[in-house]
């Protein structure tokens, strides 16, 4: 096994040997070269589960005909394959043009290797080296050196069947363990993972339900979010303070969960200014902010987690145009709006006063549209008196 120092220095050296690296992957006389979707395969076990991904036998990324690509939202990649072997010993991921990341797989008896590099006009650049190492033909340990930094993945396994790792980053004191847990029929049903033995795990991947779909989700996370956040601040808050907003700050990059923010009327110095929205609604300006520790608010139930999961599964492989983008978009902006209207008939004299001006709000952090919440949270306001 090659020590991290090893792998380190063949890391920095890629631009220079990954031509002849890239040559011996292609001499396989038996090689197919197909069209995807999506990368379809890394050497890492459970790489798809790990990044939260989930397709079910009916979900194909190949291109086979004109009807399965669309350029204006997917993603392109060439791969040339072994269908004896099923195994992928080249990939171009392309960017456009002559911009590409390409990798390549080898496959020897006590371990396989992938480099990628990214590729343009300018020559190339190290991207990822991996490393899966096998004993017994189970996967052992896994070493990952990137532009990131380097870890290791130390595994545990039992009759064949991988039970977790254990990561490691060197020259630190960082561990971080993951647990594999299965269903009767042997097949991977969910991941969860912690750091410290202090630390509460968290759901990495979980195998969706029988009958899952977005539209309970969504109703799932508007319902709980609701109950959390005013349980949560009902019990654990005590401010002297009058306030004068709750702010929900997303992005819609993760809408789920978002941050809460507790805004003082202290905090603000001058006359209120409807011109200088921006200003009052910024939860990381606020001093009460989940985010920095200050408001113990923690929207990680078990079934919100769940409920995360599953939107992150269907969100991440969505691809929208445009066109869809805006609809999701405005999807998400009425399930924080209705949010924010059911928290204003809440109760929160026990935690703190309501100034007059009082609201509870949301902002896309990204967008900046808090004017757009302000706005129907005023309105709102005005008709229920």
């Amino acid at each position: 096994m090659k020590s991290t120092e090893e792998i380190q220095k063949e890391f920095d050296n890629l631009p220079d040997s990954y031509e002849m690296m890239k040559a011996e992957a292609l001499q396989n006389d038996s090689l197919v070269e197909m069209a995807a979707r999506h990368p379809l395969y890394e050497i890492e076990p459970f790489f798809s589960e790990l990044n939260n991904e989930f397709y079910d036998e009916n979900h194909s990324f190949l291109i086979e005909t004109e009807e399965d690509y669309n350029p204006e939202k997917d993603e392109l990649y060439t791969l040339w394959i072994d269908m004896e072997l099923r195994k992928t010993f080249y990939r171009i991921h392309h960017l456009g043009g002559n911009v590409t990341y390409e990798t390549t797989f080898e496959y020897h008896k006590d371990y396989y290797k992938s480099a990628m590099v990214f590729v343009d006009g300018n020559g190339i650049k190290p991207i990822k080296l991996a490393y899966l190492y096998f004993k017994e033909e189970v996967p052992d340990m896994y070493i990952e050196c990137s532009t990131y930094g380097l870890f290791s993945k130390k595994y545990n396994s039992e009759e064949y069947r991988l039970n977790g790792y254990k990561m490691q980053v060197p020259a630190t004191n960082y561990e971080y363990d993951v647990q594999f847990e299965y269903n009767y029929d042997g097949v991977l049903e969910r991941i969860t993972g912690k750091a410290g033995k202090d630390s509460s795990s968290k759901v990495i991947f979980q195998r969706p339900g029988i009958g899952q779909n977005m539209t309970d989700t969504l109703t799932v996370i508007e319902d709980q979010l609701v109950e959390e956040v005013t349980d949560q601040i009902q019990k654990k808050v005590r401010i002297d303070e009058k306030v004068y907003c709750i702010l929900l700050e997303y992005t819609m990059q993760g809408p789920f969960p978002p941050t809460i923010a507790i805004g003082l009327e202290s905090e603000i110095d001058a006359p209120w200014d409807e011109t200088k929205i921006h200003e009052y609604y910024n939860a990381p300006d606020m001093q009460y902010f989940s985010e920095e520790d200050t408001l113990p608010v923690d929207l990680y139930s078990e079934e919100l987690e769940k409920a995360y999961i599953f939107f992150n599964q269907n969100y991440d492989i969505m691809n929208l145009t445009d066109e869809e983008f805006d609809l999701w978009e405005d999807q998400v902006k009425q399930l924080y709006l209705r949010v924010c209207k059911r928290i204003m008939h809440m109760d929160f004299s026990m935690s703190f006063q309501k100034s007059d001006r009082f609201l509870v709000m949301a902002k896309d952090f990204e967008a900046c549209n808090e004017e757009y919440y302000y706005n129907e949270m005023m309105k709102y306001k005005k008709e229920k008196g």
